[in-house]
């Protein structure tokens, strides 16, 4: 049988291949396309122009005590917790103490019998009755007796164990009805007003750092990770002047108040972010540019130093000559060749090639 096709039929079918090949035209020229490379870029910054730099720190208690007691004992009285905060003057745990008050009792009777002996003395030897040698003997042993009674009220007061500052318990080590001796550490308390930060400072920085070239009205911040859209001023306590171990770095503590809105506890992690424009003498900043050493290439065909720029009007990259300094724990230094802004590649650099399409894998940021 032939099926004859009218010229309406024919002009649809022309219609639907037409479709179908435009479709396959379409997809094989998105295939063929390069790809835009994602890369991650580094905004150029003068040393001393508003540079930012985080140091990853980590979260102390400002005040923190071992707590002991002076005399050995009973443990009858220790209803503390881990975590219960406490005030400066609470009780926090209690020796039984009777042995200590009939001590005390014992201590005070004696002392009474030696006043009491010591006052005839005095009295006799004022109508010559006794010699001087029998009222100096009747005073040594009232002054025995007193140092003896003042040690017994003070094994007594031994046996309570008081807060030295607000704060809260962060360990307990013993158990309610424990023999304890004396300097065994009961409890740990850690302060609960203020908590400290510290960070690790490279030396090529800290030597640049004194009071006359800090300046007073600012401060440095930190950031926690569980409230990253938030920052807390920080107060500088003091740094050590002895390296890290491993490293080439000193230690420096900056302070500030518990948060209110966020529950910060020692051995948390955290980030403190420093102007060094603010902390270092602008003459002391040199004349220079700081960039990761991950940009840093050498062109070999040419024996020269490059990193690679980003030109956003083109979104591609291209390779710069430039004229480095020395190479710091903070970066590299690029005494020319970059301008302040220039934005450049600073992973993956061995990839790259001039011209290329690129697309910033995330806003960039300074060292």
């Amino acid at each position: 049988m032939v099926f004859i096709l009218s010229r309406k039929h024919w002009l649809n079918m022309i219609s639907v291949a037409a479709l179908l090949t435009a479709g396959c035209d379409k997809h094989s020229a998105e295939v063929t396309s390069p790809a835009v490379k994602p890369v991650k870029l580094f905004l150029v910054q003068g040393f001393g122009k508003g540079l930012l730099r985080h140091f990853p720190s980590k979260v102390s208690a400002s005040e923190e005590a071992e707590l002991a007691f002076r005399i050995p004992g009973l443990l009858n009285n220790f209803t503390a917790n881990e975590g219960d905060d406490v005030l400066k003057g609470q009780i926090l745990a209690h020796l039984d103490d009777r042995d200590a008050r009939n001590e005390l009792r014992d201590r005070e009777a004696n002392y009474k019998l030696s006043k009491n002996e010591f006052d005839r003395a005095q009295s006799l030897l004022k109508k010559s009755v006794i010699s001087q040698a029998g009222y100096d003997l009747s005073k040594a042993k009232l002054e025995s007796a007193k140092a003896v009674l003042e040690i017994a009220k003070n094994n007594l007061e031994y046996s309570t164990l008081k807060a030295p500052f607000n704060g809260r318990i962060a360990k307990t080590a013993v158990s309610n009805y424990q023999q304890v001796q004396a300097q065994q550490v009961v409890l740990v308390l850690q302060g609960s007003d203020m908590i400290d930060v510290a960070i690790q400072m490279p030396g090529s920085i800290l030597a640049h750092v004194n009071k006359s070239s800090i300046d007073q009205g600012y401060k440095p911040t930190v950031v926690f990770p569980s409230a990253s859209e938030k920052s807390y001023p920080l107060t500088y306590k003091g740094h050590s002047t002895q390296v890290t171990a491993g490293t080439q770095s000193y230690e420096v503590v900056f302070s500030l108040p518990v948060p209110e809105d966020l529950n910060v506890l020692p051995g948390m992690s955290a980030t403190v972010i420093i102007d060094l424009s603010k902390v270092i003498k602008e003459s002391q900043r040199g004349n220079y540019m700081l960039v990761p050493l991950s940009a840093i290439a050498s062109d070999d065909s040419t024996n020269k130093t490059v990193v690679w720029r980003f030109d956003e009007q083109a979104s591609s990259v291209k390779p710069v000559e430039v004229l480095i300094g020395r190479i710091t724990e903070s970066g590299v230094q690029i005494v020319s060749g970059l301008n302040l802004g220039d934005k450049i590649v600073s992973a993956g650099i061995s990839r790259l090639t001039e011209g290329m399409k690129v697309k910033p894998l995330r806003k960039e940021r300074g060292l």
